[in-house]
């Protein structure tokens, strides 16, 4: 009606003056002609973005619940233990696995420590001649000659020689005050990492304090001794050649900081359930902060609006109503595959109320963490329970059906593992220049080791054997590790590795001390390890699955049969083969609503459907908003075009206007008489 009353003034302003305002003209005719449709559109844009602004909370509300309640979806946030020690400058510990809860009486007689060795002559320059011939260094096992000639033969010279080489012995020069002394540092402790120095010296002499025997052990000061850690774990007395030891107390780490002889320092290890009681504290306040955002978004008693979008945005959405339920539904309904004490939210104090937030009483909660901490963890994260306890759980997806299946073992996982032939003559070996040297390959990774020289009971000489090839850079740099030992029943050295599966081998390639037969190995000897391998069978369908795992690890394909479970991950440990019982795989309240949100926020999800098919809306409205003005602008140009005519022909009755005016008064009477 306004428009209506703005073009009948714009008209009769125009009639009333010698010419029209043609751009206004133009514009309001025009405006008048789309007025609807804008009004229309702006109507249903403006209802457009306040939904979007709703399913927008609402995705950001499920996506901040995945966020904070990871801790949640682990058993390792309620077994989880705590360590203290008595005096933490003497000894310290940290958690680095699945410890056992119990105390210990641990005193610290010695610490490891590196070999160090100084040249007892002083040298006046680092460029200053040490001599020529060849250095032979044997550390960790493993001897290796380093050239010494006139490009290298000063103090200086040693110094990079010796680092260049790269063989866990650091050269340094120091600067004493009085003179340079070459040091050499064994790069790890311990008593079997020593540091031996032998030459060939040019000058003819290897043993006198000239040329370059001035670097055999003998001439040098040793001033740091390599030695063993020593400690006293309840009455039994361990060593190690490291302060950093984890293979004492299962699921440890002790860090000795200082020895104490004759001081016992008590080490405790107890439950520590403070992370699980905020993190079940979270859970309850993240469900009902989502629950009040369902209310926000449906409340009847609100209407959107520009400083309140979200208010009342997604009233009598079906699909809010839907997830709303759901999420109701997931707390309230029983878990199927857990019994016992703690089965339900209610047996650790969480309720569910009229309005369907949850109240929360931390006391039932303490109680049952106390009780039984797993437990408690099976009732918010996914886990398996199976009769074998020599089968553990590795993950899931979302594909993953809860259920019970038989566990079938075909094939335990092994390591490779050679055993050597007997060894025979007397109680020691001598290795020497002829018969030292060793090729091998574990895991696929190759190395040649010299072993050290010197006569060794077999003992010793499986100890030398590990020691060198754990050492070797190359092999330690891709995790190949591997136990030697003598085997007195069958006078035979035995070598297996860490790893298992088919992924872990071993093999002999050559070398004089397998040619000469020293170690009782011949050059081809191999073995590779074992997968497991087995069956897994659902009771009601009858489906098997048959497996090959990675070692002990078994991961079930996503695309099994159904009633098997799909993107179940989980080791077998030990070396029973047959029936191992059964597993059943269980999703706690957490990990459901977790596995839930991200598929409606997923894009075939209703939550991810619905904010696609919004955008795309958006888009339509867009595409409608720039014809209307594309029509605007056509109308705007055409009523421009005929105001325009019609100004030229009102200017064209104006000059006829003149003409007829000039020419009534020429012929009025009174101009005449002029």
């Amino acid at each position: 009606m306004a428009i209506n009353s703005d073009i009948g003034l714009s008209l009769l302003n125009s009639l009333g003056a010698s010419r029209f305002d043609v751009g206004n003209m133009a514009k309001v005719l025009a405006n008048a002609d789309v007025a609807a449709q804008r009004a229309a559109l702006e109507q249903r844009q403006q209802k457009l973005n306040y939904t979007q602004s709703g399913y927008d909370l609402l995705n950001r509300a499920l996506d901040g619940f995945i966020s904070q309640v990871g801790n949640l979806l682990t058993l390792d946030t309620f077994t989880k233990k705590g360590v203290t020690v008595s005096d933490e400058s003497v000894l310290k510990a940290s958690v680095s696995g699945k410890p056992v809860a119990g105390t210990y009486q641990i005193e610290v007689q010695q610490l490891a420590q590196a070999h160090t060795l100084a040249t007892s002559n002083n040298f006046a320059s680092v460029n200053d001649v040490v001599g020529t011939g060849t250095l032979t260094l044997t550390v960790g096992g493993v001897q290796t000659d380093i050239a010494i000639d006139s490009s290298n033969n000063t103090l200086e010279g040693i110094r990079a020689a010796v680092n260049a080489a790269n063989i866990g012995v650091s050269a340094t020069i120091i600067n004493t005050g009085s003179g340079y002394k070459l040091m050499f540092t064994s790069d790890r402790t311990g008593a079997a990492n020593a540091i031996n120095v032998s030459v060939a010296d040019d000058d003819g002499n290897n043993t006198d304090n000239a040329g370059l025997s001035q670097l055999i052990n003998a001439n040098m000061l040793e001033t740091s001794a390599a030695q063993d850690a020593q400690l006293v774990v309840n009455g039994l007395t361990i060593t190690r050649a490291s302060n950093t030891i984890s293979d004492v107390i299962d699921g440890l780490t002790l860090n000795l900081q200082s020895a104490a002889p004759g001081k016992v320092q008590t080490l405790s290890v107890k439950g520590d359930t403070s992370e699980a009681r905020q993190a079940v504290q979270d859970f309850v306040d993240l469900y009902n902060s989502l629950q009040e955002v369902f209310k926000q978004l449906g409340s009847y008693d609100n209407t959107p609006s520009e400083d309140a979008p979200t208010a009342g945005s997604l009233k009598g959405d079906s699909t809010l109503r839907f997830l709303k339920d759901r999420v109701r539904q997931m707390v309230t309904q029983p878990l199927s595959n857990i019994s016992g004490a703690v089965s339900s939210l209610a047996d650790i104090g969480i309720l569910t109320k009229r309005d369907g937030t949850l109240e929360f009483d931390s006391s039932k909660l303490d109680a049952a963490l106390a009780a039984d901490p797993e437990a408690v963890g099976r009732l918010f994260s996914a886990s398996i329970s199976a009769t074998d306890p020599l089968v553990e759980y590795v993950g899931s997806n979302d594909r993953t059906p809860e259920g019970t299946w038989d566990l079938f073992v075909s094939q335990a996982a092994e390591q490779a593992t050679l055993s050597g032939a007997a060894l025979g003559g007397s109680g020691t070996i001598t290795l020497d220049s002829s018969n030292n040297t060793l090729d091998i390959k574990v895991n696929g990774v190759s190395a040649t080791l010299t072993l050290a020289a010197g006569t060794y009971t077999k003992d010793q000489l499986a100890q030398l054997m590990q020691t060198a090839i754990n050492s070797n850079a190359d092999l330690a740099a891709q995790g190949a590790k591997v136990s030697v030992r003598y085997d007195t029943g069958g006078d035979n050295l035995v070598i297996t590795t860490d790893k298992f599966g088919s992924a872990a081998s071993i093999e002999f390639t050559g070398g004089s001390a397998i040619t000469s037969g020293v170690l009782g190995f011949a050059a081809g000897d191999s073995d590779t390890g074992l997968d497991v391998a087995g069956q897994l069978k659902d009771p009601v369908s009858g489906n098997t699955y048959t497996f090959a795992g990675q070692g002990r690890k078994v991961s079930v394909s996503n695309y099994a049969l159904d009633g098997l479970p799909k993107g179940l991950e989980f080791t077998v440990g030990g070396t029973a083969t047959g029936s191992r019982g059964t597993i059943t795989f269980n999703r706690g309240y957490a990990d459901r609503i977790v596995q839930a949100f991200k598929q409606w926020m997923s894009d075939d999800g209703p939550v991810g459907q619905k904010l696609d098919n919004l955008a795309k809306k958006q888009k339509e409205y867009e595409e409608q908003q720039a014809k209307i003005d594309a029509r605007y602008q056509m109308l705007e140009e055409r009523y421009r075009l005929q105001f325009g005519r019609l100004q030229a022909v009102l200017d064209s009755f104006k000059q006829t206007q003149t003409y007829l005016s000039a020419q009534l008064a020429a012929l009025n009477p009174s101009n005449n008489k002029k």
